[in-house]
């Protein structure tokens, strides 16, 4: 969601959270707000903004953001971050987005983690985490990701049934 189709409260809730100022690496990052902190109204916005995955090593100013779109996510190493672009297009201000839960249902989720392997789950997130890292080196939008990486258990389920 664009910062033009945010309530005013939801807006001013979201550019008063103490971010950092163009921070380079992760490590300088020491602000934080949990996401159970806010109300259901903030919660619902920060779902709709558009994630970025990257590895821990990244340098965050190298990051190029759209400035248009005011607010993101980026997820590094296995840290979600809030970001206020305040219109330009680079992660000017960010902050660690403690305890996200993606807004999905826990509980199907939780019962299936459970029932897995702890080792093939590990696997299969380093695996994705590695594939998902290497594509976005190599300039590969978001959403293109994300739809190869479900493609590819398509493929897998197909060959399983």
């Amino acid at each position: 969601m664009k910062a033009n189709e945010m309530s005013v409260e939801v807006f001013n809730k979201l550019v008063n959270l103490g971010y950092h100022r163009k921070v380079n690496f992760v490590d300088e990052i020491y602000s934080a707000v949990d996401f159970y902190s806010f109300n259901q109204e903030v919660k619902e916005v920060i779902y709709t903004l558009p994630t970025q995955t990257f590895g821990r090593g990244i340098d965050i100013m190298s990051i190029e953001l759209d400035g248009e779109q005011q607010f993101h996510i980026l997820v590094i190493g296995n840290q979600e971050y809030l970001v206020d672009t305040q219109g330009y297009n680079y992660p000017r201000y960010i902050l660690k987005l403690e305890n996200f839960d993606y807004g999905v249902e826990d509980d199907i989720y939780e019962r299936m983690e459970g029932l897995v392997r702890i080792a093939d789950s590990k696997i299969f997130d380093e695996v994705t985490k590695s594939l998902a890292f290497e594509l976005n080196k190599e300039d590969f939008d978001h959403e293109d990701i994300v739809n190869y990486l479900f493609m590819k258990v398509q493929l897998a389920l197909g060959s399983h049934r």
